[in-house]
């Protein structure tokens, strides 16, 4: 009996946001189980401490950068074979730091397969791509499409989490393309002078850059976009619909890569070619009806600003009407931007949120304090951009804090929060609750989850619920009567005592 544990987003074991997500990539895991005849269990890694009992056999974590608190718990009540993957293994030197036995990095499908055949000895493994070990790696590549095309997420697995979060009110992500297509560098790293002569889209930089934007590890993780076909990605939403799940996202760094792959390979402009519509209307076409057929909702979960236009926002208008779906744009200052290597300006991620929330979406505009050169000017600029998208109808602006990532442009540079991103995070904080504010005597239709909690179906602030005790997974109705913060409303179901 192998276990997989899930330790995504779980930070020090005790995540404080995103409790109804479950991602795709323990999922994925499982398929390739399933796909082997091997027995599992599946945990959240909150669940296993929880339980503080000893495991003997062997584990396979699924974890980021962030969760190495939780995991080096975990590792404690292990006695046996520790296998890690994810982001978290972007850096190298997290196998020997934790004392694991083998790591797999970036595209890690064919090289667990192949380990879960072979065994964990180095010796027989030396052909096998992404490995890391203690003291070294194999070769680090990424898979080719027909590679990638070879592997399909279980369904099943979603069964195991029946606790927080639970399959029959969370949002299930649904992955249907992989990575990023901004091969472009940050400004601030590169020289001018070698930069003249290469093509922004080049995969390795002679300068030894990472892709993408400073602060992301997306492309240097997983390569050039890959996108799955589309019967694949319909037999598995429907999968988890005949199982009970209510609430799908279609996953990917950006849904608008989906099928470009098909139209120049590799994919590395963030601009060119423009998005493949038809390949977009028609997967979305066919998950519109099974979602009518089986009654889930559905979203997309985010948009790269530089391919919305006033086409791409109302084709995607025509199937996700009144469902979130969010947007980049991270800093308010041009100048900024280039040097932190967005795929495209401030003001150009304005007109995409303005074009989407025109089309009948709702649109969440991301921002980041406190990354390299950040300046007062900057800050301020920063503060009227998110002024701007909140005006424009944006329902929720969220701020993150930088943080330096292995594998990233960024990953040497230092923290430094200061005063202007503390206006930054201020100034979301107070829009965030003006805008919950205006749900109040509202009825919205929730999921009931674990608890005397609720989850809008179509996205939105948590709700605590002040009467009745539905069952998990039961769609209520809700009016919502305060705000708590801004992350979470209360609100009375219609109808219940």
């Amino acid at each position: 009996m192998l276990l997989i544990l899930d330790a995504l987003a779980a930070g020090k074991a005790r995540r404080l946001s995103s409790l109804d997500v479950i991602g795709a990539g323990p999922r994925l895991i499982a398929g390739i189980l399933e796909s082997l005849g091997l027995e599992y269990k599946l945990m959240r890694v909150e669940d296993f401490l929880k339980k503080g009992r000893k495991f003997s056999g062997t584990v396979l974590i699924s974890a980021m950068t962030m969760d190495e608190p939780a995991v080096a718990r975990a590792l404690k009540l292990i006695d046996g074979i520790k296998i890690i993957g994810g982001p978290i293994t972007s850096d190298l030197g997290v196998v020997r730091r934790l004392n694991l036995d083998l790591g797999i990095w970036g595209e890690g499908e064919i090289s667990l397969r192949e380990v879960l055949l072979r065994g964990v000895d180095p010796s027989k493994l030396k052909d096998v791509p992404n490995l890391v070990f203690r003291n070294g790696t194999t070769k680090l590549r990424y898979l080719t499409r027909e590679e990638f095309l070879m592997f399909k997420p279980s369904v099943n697995a979603v069964k195991f989490y029946s606790t927080i979060p639970h399959y029959k009110c969370s949002r299930v992500y649904v992955e249907v393309v992989r990575s990023c297509s901004n091969f472009r560098r940050p400004k601030l790293l590169v020289s001018q002078d070698i930069c003249r002569l290469c093509p922004s889209e080049r995969i390795l930089c002679p300068q030894g850059i990472p892709p993408g934007c400073g602060y992301c590890s997306i492309p240097y993780l997983y390569g050039p976009p890959k996108s799955r076909d589309e019967e694949s990605i319909l037999d598995e939403i429907e999968g988890l619909a005949k199982v009970g799940v209510r609430r799908i996202v279609l996953s990917g760094a950006d849904f608008l890569e989906y099928g470009r792959d098909l139209l120049k390979n590799p994919l590395t402009d963030p601009v060119s070619p423009e998005p493949n519509l038809d390949a977009i209307d028609s997967l979305l076409s066919k998950v519109s009806y099974l979602s009518k057929k089986y009654g889930f909702y559905f979203e997309v979960e985010n948009a790269k600003p530089s391919l919305v236009d006033e086409k791409v926002a109302k084709l995607l208008g025509k199937y996700l009407k009144n469902t979130t779906i969010h947007i980049g744009v991270e800093t308010g200052d041009e100048k900024h931007s280039e040097l932190i290597g967005r795929p495209c300006s401030p003001e150009e991620s304005i007109k995409a949120i303005k074009l989407l929330k025109e089309a009948g979406l709702r649109p969440y505009a991301y921002f980041i304090h406190s990354l390299p050169e950040q300046n007062r000017r900057s800050a301020a600029k920063t503060i009227e951009a998110m002024r701007s998208v909140f005006e424009i109808g944006a329902e929720k602006i969220t701020v993150y804090r930088f943080r330096p990532l292995p594998g990233t442009a960024f990953e040497k540079f230092k923290v430094r929060v200061d005063a202007d991103s503390r206006k930054i995070s201020k100034y979301a904080i107070r829009l965030n609750r003006v805008r919950k504010e205006l749900l109040v005597g509202n009825v919205v239709k929730a999921v009931a989850a674990p608890g005397a909690y609720a989850y809008p179906l179509q996205g939105g602030p948590v709700i605590r619920l002040k009467n009745g005790k539905p069952k998990i997974g039961e769609i209520i109705e809700v009016k919502i009567t305060d705000v708590v913060s801004d992350r979470l409303v209360e609100g009375f179901i219609c109808g219940a005592p």
